[in-house]
């Protein structure tokens, strides 16, 4: 199974292209789709790499507190910018609440609708720019609505699954510590249960939104639909993303 690639984009550690993952009647065009963690590092070599890949749409999903504290680093970069805030998303955010990321997952798809279709409405709409979808740790947020996304234009639900499930082993390490170190600050301990919040992608918690959407709608697209999507839209993802064999 083909499964999305990382970028070694300067500043980052989550940059990946999910093209070439399989699709009913196709894969995933490669070049279209990014999802990330936080831009605010990319500095010169970095917005030179966002160039080459012909990025020129970026869909912020972080609250305002979280891109005044880590404004993106695109100085010069001719993008247009969408700010989709989804105030639940952040494992960080919830980390001295004793949310599990099922929970968390479960609030966007149930609360936050809104936003996903608008955040797939400008995918499906970006023409020959490249999207990147990005939050703080391109886990919880992004990997809901990158999964969204991919599944309604019809994606192979297992490779949704494996592609979410491979962000841990990118955070893990520098990312991840920094991450404890900062929270620590506010009083917040360090616990294996913080650690899994903060930067684990069990393929459980993925899986319990997408039960949650299914039980609640039957598909992704009727989810979509009923959340504000329209057909054609839904059309105009399918075709923006995927290639035809």
């Amino acid at each position: 199974m083909e499964i999305s690639t990382r970028i070694p984009v300067p500043g980052t550690y989550n940059f990946r292209d999910v093209g070439g993952l399989p699709a009913r009647g196709g894969t995933v065009r490669p070049g279209r789709l990014f999802r990330s963690d936080g831009l605010h590092r990319l500095g010169d070599d970095g917005r030179a790499a966002l160039r080459r890949l012909e990025v020129g749409v970026i869909v912020d999903l972080r609250d305002p507190n979280e891109a005044r504290a880590m404004p993106d680093d695109l100085d010069g970069l001719d993008v247009e910018v969408l700010r989709l805030p989804v105030f639940e998303g952040s494992g960080a955010s919830q980390g001295g609440r004793g949310i599990s990321l099922e929970a968390l997952y479960q609030r966007i798809v149930t609360k936050h609708s809104a936003v996903v279709v608008e955040a797939l409405r400008e995918i499906s709409t970006a023409g020959d720019r490249a999207v990147v979808v990005h939050c703080t740790a391109g886990k919880d947020r992004t990997g809901v609505v990158v999964a969204l996304a991919l599944l309604a234009a019809g994606v192979d639900r297992e490779a949704v699954i494996v592609d979410y499930a491979l962000t841990e082993g990118h955070l893990a390490g520098e990312w991840l510590e920094e991450m404890v170190a900062l929270i620590g600050d506010y009083g917040v301990p360090d616990t294996p249960e913080l650690r899994v919040l903060m930067g684990g992608s069990p393929r459980e918690a993925l899986e319990s939104a997408l039960e949650e959407v299914e039980r609640s709608h039957g598909t992704v697209r009727e989810y979509l639909l009923a959340s504000g999507l329209a057909h054609d839209e839904l059309a105009a993802l399918e075709a923006w993303l995927i290639a035809r064999d």
